[in-house]
């Protein structure tokens, strides 16, 4: 019960986080680069995608326990966050949505 529960609080907050993201993108990237912005993007997350999954298993292993693994996710939330502190975001990166 537990699980599912904590599953259904999860989903409520991942797929918003991912539209977030790209719309965060949209806006910080110079109007001129934005195709390379978002290719770099793409390319990083796919490029990093076994560092989860790779994490959640050494530290499995290391401590005998999923429970280990799965704190792996808070040490991804910290390092995002601070991360996201030094993110500025100027004045002219408020609207980029510009139409000739």
């Amino acid at each position: 019960t537990w699980f599912w529960c904590a599953a259904l609080i999860l989903c409520l907050f991942v797929g918003p986080v991912q539209a977030a993201s790209r719309s965060l993108m949209a806006r910080i990237a110079p109007a001129d680069q934005s195709t390379e912005m978002f290719g770099l993007y793409a390319f990083s997350g796919r490029a990093t995608a076994f560092v989860g999954p790779w994490l959640f298993g050494q530290l499995t292993v290391m401590f005998h326990t999923q429970r280990a693994g799965m704190a792996s996710i808070l040490l991804f939330f910290v390092v995002g966050g601070m991360l996201m502190r030094y993110v500025k975001l100027t004045p002219s990166s408020q609207n980029t949505c510009k139409t000739n």
